[in-house]
């Protein structure tokens, strides 16, 4: 008997431990093992840490990060990644991704060049993403300005109200005015949205009207726009969208008054960024909209706002108010993990219904798992994801003070309404990780790329990037992979082209860049479907499905309009940070 009951307590303990090594293997594994912990779901809050890597800026604000590498990538120190992935991963879900990066680093490295050459070229339809809009016509924008207004309508107004669904009266403000009320239905969940935005006709067809849209659907019914393009045709058909749902914020030229101008060009004058060209100064923009988008949410009863940019969606667990209805009351923002696009073909256009594939961030992943990442990296760039790997923020403006932290964070003093006894007992300004995801669509084409790339530096810039003048270009940027796209930008659309399929393009014969040279991922089919089963990537067509049945709608608008609905000559066109809309030579 006492034999028997020694052999179950070391069965338990077996299990206890081995249990307490499998929890501990996850990133919130305090969530697992001890709920009672008063940083429970948490963020520490925002503030300057010696000698942190990459966050040099945190005084002035958040920039974009890149997503950290390992510090040695030298071969000892591969192989012991290795042995940390096969010793301390306890889930055995990875063996067979890692025979496979085993036998692909057994390869007798090649030149990238001559293997990016060598690598299969799908169109979105040799993959069975066709589309329902494949956005080469301008003729349907009245009829999809009308789906809008009247999707805001459907989504966002009381049953009993009448609100404006085909305003023609303008709907903006120079920084700081008023505009027409948002009549959301009594109990639900007020939610509204900054961006900034430079485009033409082209832009708002192809990116601004779909992502306001996925996010009216969504239940987002308040779009806040510091609008910085010159495109009078655009501005004239921005203000026929319902000023119920959307809220222009005007500190440029041409279109924004003299002293909006005026109160922009002095607060630029004496903040960092602000006196710096490029990003630099586009962040210190989205800042300083992002501040009066606040302010104005804020006056207009709103109870969250979410920064975002065009090319990047909200994607909720279940619904967008329930995940902003389960946040602590001591959380006065959220932090949005964002997930980065995998592009499978050449020649998107619309990359809301043709870009399915997103790179799983880290931190949702088990502890080790983002060397496993760094291994199956894409192209001649030499990181998993291309561009920011620091989130987006979502925070509440019905509380206590809230101001833009940078472009990727929120902050706010200390409050006694964040106060609770165990969570927050001093009341500070904390942020936890959101349950929804936010889907990245960066540089979806080599198009894409190139139009982003033209407007990204001033003029006077592009003859040191023809001279190959990195350091000088550098000043305009925060990340390397948007210096590279300019420098090959200038060069032309070709070197454009030749960058985009090294460094984004994941099909067959797809290449990583190990040192100088490369090797080359096959069977890229099969791999994919490994990293999908292991959640190193995800596979989202939510955005896909419901913009294809607005699609629908939306034919049915146009025809009873009388607008001819049909494809008209395609053209390859280039929308730039927005939508410049000129022709690709």
């Amino acid at each position: 008997m006492v034999q028997t009951k020694c052999l179950a307590v070391l069965f338990l303990i077996t299990v206890t431990a081995t249990w307490q090594q499998q929890a501990d293997a996850w990133p919130h594994r305090r969530q697992l093992v001890s709920s009672s912990t008063s940083d429970l779901h948490s963020l520490p809050s925002l503030r300057d840490e010696e000698g942190a890597s990459g966050r040099h800026e945190m005084s002035v604000g958040s920039i974009p990060q890149p997503q950290p590498m390992p510090k040695n990538t030298s071969p000892t120190h591969v192989t012991s990644w290795k042995r940390r992935l096969l010793g301390e991963v306890d889930i055995p879900v990875y063996s067979e991704l890692l025979t496979y990066l085993d036998a692909m680093e057994q390869q007798q490295p090649v030149d990238c060049k001559a293997a990016v050459r060598n690598q299969s070229r799908p169109t979105p339809a040799d993959l069975g993403l066709q589309t329902l809009d494949t956005m080469q016509e301008l003729d349907t924008l009245p009829a999809r300005i009308a789906f809008i207004n009247l999707l805001a309508d459907q989504m966002c107004s009381n049953s009993s109200s009448n609100s404006n669904s085909s305003s023609n009266g303008n709907n903006s403000s120079n920084s700081t005015g008023n505009s027409s009320s948002n009549s959301t239905p009594a109990g639900t969940t007020r939610v509204a949205m900054f961006t900034m935005w430079y485009g033409n006709l082209w832009g708002l067809r192809r990116s601004l009207l779909p992502w306001m849209q996925w996010h009216l659907q969504l239940g987002v019914c308040r779009f806040y726009l510091a609008f910085q393009g010159r495109d009078t045709e655009a501005f004239a058909a921005l203000n026929q969208i319902s000023p119920s749902l959307l809220h222009l914020i005007l500190f440029a030229p041409p279109f924004g008054s003299p002293d909006a101008v005026q109160k922009y060009r002095e607060a630029a004058a004496t903040h960092e960024w602000g006196v710096r060209p490029g990003n630099w100064r586009m962040m210190f923009k989205q800042s300083h909209g992002g501040d009066i988008a606040f302010a104005l949410a804020r006056e207009e009863g709103f109870q969250w706002m979410a920064h975002l940019d065009v090319d990047e969606l909200l994607v909720p667990e279940t619904t967008l108010a329930a995940g902003l209805a389960s946040t602590p009351p001591w959380v006065a923002w959220l932090h949005v993990l964002n997930h980065e696009a995998l592009v499978e073909a050449e020649g998107v256009v619309n990359k809301f219904e043709e870009v399915t594939l997103f790179k799983t961030h880290g931190s949702v992943l088990p502890d080790k798992a983002t060397d496993l990442q760094y291994r199956l990296r894409l192209g001649t760039h030499g990181n998993n994801y291309q561009l920011y790997y620091n989130g987006k923020a979502i925070g509440r403006t019905d509380k206590g003070p809230i101001r833009m932290f940078g472009v990727h964070d929120f902050t706010g003093p200390r409050n006694a309404i964040w106060k609770h006894p165990q969570h927050n007992p001093d009341g500070e300004f904390r942020a936890q990780n959101a349950s929804f995801l936010l889907l990245h669509l960066q540089y979806s084409s080599w198009t894409d790329m190139l139009g982003k790339a033209r407007s990204s530096c001033p003029p006077e810039y592009r003859a040191a990037a023809a001279a190959g003048n990195r350091t000088k270009v550098k000043e305009c940027f925060c990340l390397d992979f948007d210096l590279n796209a300019y420098m090959a930008a200038v060069q032309g659309p070709q070197a454009a082209r030749e960058l985009w399929l090294a460094t984004s393009l994941w099909s067959e014969g797809a290449v990583r860049r190990d040192g100088e040279k490369c090797r080359v991922y096959g069977n890229v089919t099969q791999l994919t479907s490994l990293m999908l089963r292991d959640g190193l990537l995800k596979r989202i067509t939510g955005p896909r499905l419901v913009l294809r049945a607005h699609e629908i709608a939306i034919r049915g608008i146009a025809r009873g309009m009388g607008i001819r609905v049909g494809e008209g000559p395609e053209k390859v066109r280039v929308e730039g940070r927005g939508g410049e809309g000129t022709v690709a030579d």
